[in-house]
């Protein structure tokens, strides 16, 4: 009894340090961002054999107000249009990935399960293939440097479709063929049946579109002129400088992720409940 309360102990200890471990992997740099944010220029470069500083100092203002004096882009400007970008996006998204994934897990039609593993099929397409392409589509419907011409083309997000399939298929069709005995039309049984019970699952899709509309890159750069600039299109200019000034880039850095970190701690518990409940089917 003593060698498997010492062995539990010994599995127990090493699974605490490995989660400390990663914990701080993570947290360590973006401590460092945000003390780095803090300092001129000098002092975040230091000189060699030093070590890096700790503590924040007081030049976050400074930085800041060299960051909007910046003449080759409007730093500022990006950061409301991908919080304008993104939040349309997310809802949208949800409205389509939830509407689609209501229809894959509770109604049989044709070709059901080819169309299905269709759309799963188009998440091997390299973005870099597709670029060209939509470019000229977008070009040709008169959408070129529009935020519609970076929401429309990803609406419809396959991962976001199939996470609501998954979900969506938790729900018990008794609970449906009870609505709609009720006399629940087909949108009634989506809007105010579906919904309400996958909540926390569309709360967790609402984390993953956020970011991957956030976080998008490729595409913006393509598509968008200067004014209309995403945040990881706008940190390119201060990064692609011969001389990038770091005391910006820092500030840059720790504003791009403040909304990325908001979103998911003020989700967070609905976001691992949801990804708990579409792990399970009925």
């Amino acid at each position: 009894m003593h060698e498997k309360a010492r062995s539990e102990a010994l599995w127990k200890f090493g699974g605490y340090g490995f989660i400390i471990a990663m914990t701080m992997f993570v947290i360590i740099p973006i401590y460092w961002l945000l003390v780095a944010s803090t300092l001129p220029q000098t002092e975040i470069l230091g000189s060699a054999g030093s070590l890096p500083r700790l503590l924040p100092g007081t030049n976050f203002l400074d930085n800041a107000q060299a960051l909007a004096g910046r003449q080759n882009a409007n730093y500022y400007q990006s950061v409301i249009n991908s919080v304008l970008v993104a939040t349309v996006y997310t809802v949208l998204s949800l409205i389509l990935c939830s509407m689609s994934g209501f229809a894959f897990a509770k109604y049989e039609f044709r070709f059901k399960e080819p169309i299905f593993l269709g759309i799963l099929g188009t998440l091997i397409i390299p973005i870099n293939l597709l670029v060209i392409p939509l470019f000229l589509l977008v070009s040709n419907v008169g959408l070129s440097n529009t935020f519609a011409a970076i929401i429309l083309p990803w609406a419809a997000y396959p991962v976001g479709i199939f996470f609501m399939r998954q979900t969506m298929q938790s729900i018990p069709d008794s609970l449906l063929e009870a609505a709609r005995m009720d006399g629940a039309s087909e949108f009634q049984l989506y809007y105010r049946v579906a919904l309400p019970t996958v909540r926390s699952g569309m709360a967790a899709l609402s984390v993953i579109l956020f970011l991957f509309q956030w976080n998008l890159f490729l595409w913006p750069l393509v598509v968008l002129q200067q004014d209309k600039f995403t945040i990881p299109v706008a940190l390119t200019t201060i990064v692609s400088q011969q001389t990038p000034a770091f005391d910006q880039l820092m500030v840059a850095a720790l504003i791009a992720i403040v909304p990325m970190l908001i979103v998911f701690v003020a989700l967070q518990r609905h976001f691992v409940n949801g990804i708990l409940a579409g792990a399970v089917k009925e």
